[in-house]
Formats: C-alpha cells, structure tokens, sequence
C-alpha cells in the first residue's frame, strides 16, 4: 500500500479559482489471486502459479499483476491477469483511495467535479504455441500465438454447451459510503466481458457485452478476429463525476477507485501438450494492438502489424494525469441553512438572468 498526500496547485490538475485550498491524499490498494481446480479450490497468492501434474506435463494455472504507482506528479493502477488450463481463474484487484480537502483556514470550497482517465486496456483469448522457453519464464504470458489449431479444436463431448473461456474487467467509483457499506452504489461504474461457449455439436459460440461497453471507450477496437485469436483493445477515456459537494474549513470527501481484471479457462492442452488456450484481461497494451494509442517505439519487439500473430502479454504502467478538480471557493462560515440556500440559489438565478439579457443587449 503506497500513500501520498499533496497539494495541488497546478492549473493542469486543478480548475477554478481554489487552486490553494484544495488538496489530495492518495492511497493505492492491490490484491489479487489465481485458482485451479474445481470450486472451492483454495485462492493461491497473487503472482506466478503454474501446475504440471497433469497427463500431458503441461503447465496449467495462472498469473496475475497489479501495480499501484502514487507520486506528486500522477496516480495511476492496473491490473493484469493470464490463464490457461481446466478450472483456471485468476482475478486482480487494484485501487485508490482519493480524500479531497478543503484546506482553507475559513473559507467554504464547493468541489464541483472530479474528471479521471480510464487507462488503456485490452483482453481476450488465444491459441498459444508453447514451443521453447517462454518469455520471461512465463508461460502464460511469454508465449506467442499458434497458427494452426483453432479454438474449435478444443472441443470436447464433456464441454458440449458450456462456457470454456472468461475474459472481463470491472471498473468503479465510490464515493463517501463506501467504507462502510461496500454494496453502496456507485458514482460510475464500467464493465466489459467476453465469452466462449461451445453448443452441442462443438461450434463455437461467443457471447458478453465487451462490444457494448466499448461505446464507452475511445479507440475501441477489434486487435484480432480469426479462428486463432480473439482480442479487443481501447485508449485512455477521460470520465468526469459531478459532485456538487461543500467542504467547510478542514473537512474532506473521499472517493473510491475500484478496478478488477479476471479471466478464466477450462480447457486441457492439445494432445501435443504444445498448444494451449490463454485467456487475459489487463490495463495497459497487453498484446501491442494499441487502442487509439501508439506504444510502439515503447514496446519495440512487441509492436504487431495488422496481419502479424499476437507475440506475448505485457501489462504495462500507464503514466497519466488521472485526477482534475474543478473547486470554486464560496466564502468563509459555516454551510448556509436550507433557507439562506434557497436566498442564495434564487439570487443566483436572478442574477444569471440578468447577465444573460444583457449579453443579448450588447450583442443584437
């Protein structure tokens, strides 16, 4: 757990006119862990987890990362998750939790909004050629694609009409509730997911609603679609949540960042214990594709031309600016009574309509 406190005086972090009296502290929260086996298997420890006993003597099992960077510049966090093999599941969790404060010896702050960016992101599923040492000593993610067993060559008569594959994310924000009640509702939430089924004479089936929650992203696209590989990606997408909160002299309001990345799998190895389906879900570029962001020169071997195969995994840190605060400072005493707020809000309103008849007059 990783914890900064900072003022922020930065017009590119903070708009309006209490740039001074408003300020942040920032704590990361990670976790994550990787199942194989049938449910109520044990959750093992987030990282590296590979099982050979099997027939085949292939590893089945999972990897999971999260990272949580705080610093005075930027806050960012990801997760990152790849599986492979029958009942294999991994989820990883990452977080920040954000207390916004009025700083100010006596003066009234209203935080009108907070504006935040989803990091670029991209999950999927495919048929892995096990062939050599794997990248990293990572089997789950340091191998490239296989080009010629498709997903259909899984099929078995025990996995007529089941899901054989899960790739998803979830993404969330709290506010003050939380804490205490962890059901609260969020202030914004996002969630994608993708599926594989097989119907009963072996077709494969896709399914989810990751395509209806790329509405929402900017750069959303389809990195891969062949009977190999199945992959979608995004860039960063700026959200704004609208607070409309007054913070007295010393007080402060929280909010929650939530996100989760899982995948799952349940399928065995071909028998040539070579080719192998992954399934992975993570923040950052995972397989290179991009998503109306370029990581090229960044990622040099692992930059993939449209008709190239998917080479590896990579979750990457996204360095970005996730937190703009838009404040306006009111004025000093306590928060108004209900009834000076309705003085005050109608003269406000008279007073924008005014202003608003004499732009008409100036500019007719």
């Amino acid at each position: 757990m990783r914890s900064l406190a900072y003022a922020i005086a930065c017009g590119a972090l903070l708009a309006g006119t209490s740039a001074q009296a408003v300020s942040l502290d920032i704590t990361g929260v990670k976790s994550g862990g990787i199942t194989l086996g049938a449910a109520g298997a044990p959750t093992l420890a987030n990282g590296i987890y590979a099982d050979f006993d099997n027939d085949l003597g292939a590893a089945y099992g999972g990897s999971t990362e999260t990272k949580v960077k705080v610093t005075p510049a930027y806050a960012s966090f990801e997760s990152g998750v790849a599986v492979s093999g029958p009942n294999a599941a991994a989820q990883s969790h990452s977080g920040l939790d954000v207390d916004i404060i009025n700083n100010s010896p006596n003066n009234l702050v209203s935080i009108d909004s907070v504006g935040s960016t989803i990091i670029p992101a991209g999950l999927g599923f495919y048929m892995q050629d096990r062939t050599g040492d794997p990248t990293g000593g990572n089997a789950f993610t340091g191998y490239g694609q296989a080009g010629y067993s498709s997903f259909g060559s899984l099929f078995t008569e025990d996995l007529a009409g089941t899901t054989f594959a899960t790739a998803g994310f979830t993404f969330d924000i709290y506010g003050d509730d939380y804490l205490e009640n962890p059901y609260a509702e969020a202030l914004y939430t996002l969630n994608g997911n993708l599926t594989l089924s097989f119907d009963d004479v072996g077709n494969v089936v896709r399914g989810g609603n990751i395509e209806a929650a790329g509405l929402s992203l900017n750069g959303f696209t389809t990195a891969y679609d062949n009977p190999f590989a199945l992959a979608y990606a995004w860039g960063e997408t700026d959200i704004e949540i609208i607070l409309n909160q007054i913070l007295e002299a010393g007080q402060s309001t929280s909010l929650y960042y939530r996100t989760t990345a899982y995948a799952s799998t349940n399928t065995t190895c071909l028998d040539d214990a070579v080719t192998c389906l992954v399934a992975y879900s993570g923040f950052g570029d995972p397989i290179g594709r991009g998503g109306g962001v370029s990581l090229a020169a960044a990622r040099g071997v692992r930059d993939q031309l449209e008709y190239n195969p998917i080479t590896g995994i990579v979750f990457d840190p996204q360095l970005i600016d996730p937190f703009r605060v838009k404040s306006t400072v009111i004025g000093g005493g306590a928060v108004p009574e209900p009834a000076t707020w309705m003085t005050m809000i109608l003269g406000f309103g008279l007073l924008g309509a005014a202003l608003r008849r004499r732009r008409v007059l100036a500019y007719s």
